[in-house]
């Protein structure tokens, strides 16, 4: 029997390397996503429960019915570009705080409060936001009644009127939601990846012939497939091996099949082995590492009993057709 020191420092082999990583690629994809779910959920957790920088927001419609000028003209002097002033002058700030209830400041009020024209010159939004749901939907309000009392006394307008007035909702989705979750893919699939990368290395197992090398040079006599997984390609891989089995067998005399782990009184064992006119020696695909190979040929070889072959049993055909391109 001729055997080889056990070596892992050999090699990686890459061609099965990046294979066992095709194999696994929908475990890639399923855990990259959800890593991203992961990173969006617990942005969306910090934003909504745990920190303290929540901000609520809510809008209203105001309709501007204008008077007409002395020409037969709206006044234009009201746009979008000029309302965020107007909310902050005296003539409607002032009417604002006193329709709030409480202690709020001009600078509070004007912080927290936006008036836009969108389109529509006579639509206005106005849209307040703050860190409490009901100082926002306050503020709302008032500003709204201020406009209101305004339609009431200037003579620009025939009248203003509140048609829309929403309540406050909580801000949680922004651009950096999806950053989030990009992040979490990423992270995700950097980990994983990593992960199947470190287990090959740590794998010893023997799932094709080149990883006999690095424990034996016995003869490699072919693989035998799994039932479930034969079809054309294994029944031409097990009838090679057969034809293999019985060239062996005729130039080395009768062959004892051995897998090592099997069930059996050692010493029978032994002795039925030794009986043979040589040992044939039967792997389960990746089953197996190569110390406990290394081990079992030592162990063979100390009873003297004549291991002059070996075969891969259980083996995934899919997996060698493309690790061999295409059997």
């Amino acid at each position: 029997m001729k055997t080889v020191m056990y070596d892992k420092t050999e090699g990686m082999d890459l061609k099965k390397l990046i294979l066992f990583l095709l194999k696994k690629l929908w475990l890639l994809l399923v855990l990259s996503v959800a890593g991203g779910l992961l990173g969006g959920g617990v942005y969306l957790f910090y934003h909504t429960v745990i920190s303290p920088n929540r901000e609520y927001q809510a809008f209203s419609k105001v309709y501007l019915n204008f008077a007409p000028d002395e020409t037969g003209e709206v006044y234009q002097a009201y746009n979008g570009y000029t309302w965020n002033d107007l909310i902050a002058t005296s003539r409607i700030m002032d009417e604002t705080l006193e329709n709030l209830s409480h202690d709020f400041t001009a600078e509070e009020v004007r912080e927290a409060v936006s008036a836009t024209i969108l389109s529509d010159l006579r639509l206005l939004t106005v849209t307040v936001t703050t860190d409490d749901p009901a100082k926002t939907e306050t503020f709302l309000h008032a500003v709204d009644k201020a406009l209101v009392t305004l339609g009431e006394q200037a003579r620009e307008f025939r009248d203003i009127e509140v048609i829309q007035e929403d309540s406050a909702r909580l801000l949680v989705v922004d651009d950096r939601l999806f950053q989030a979750v990009l992040l979490g893919v990423l992270l995700a699939f950097a980990a994983v990846l990593l992960g199947m990368a470190l287990w090959y290395v740590l794998d010893d197992g023997i799932y094709v012939a080149g990883d006999l090398k690095s424990v034996t040079d016995l003869p490699f006599v072919g693989y035998l497939p799994a039932g479930e997984t034969r079809g054309a390609i294994g029944e031409r891989l097990a009838e090679d091996t057969e034809k293999n089995r019985a060239y062996l067998e005729q130039k080395t005399g009768r062959l004892e099949r051995y897998v090592p782990g099997e069930a059996g009184a050692e010493e029978a064992l032994f002795d039925r082995l030794r009986q043979a006119d040589g040992v044939l020696l039967e792997l389960p695909y990746g089953r197996l590492d190569r110390a406990k190979l290394a081990y079992e040929l030592e162990r063979l070889a100390l009873q003297d009993c004549n291991v002059v072959g070996v075969t891969i049993k259980d083996a995934d055909v899919r997996f060698l057709r493309w690790y061999y391109n295409h059997l």
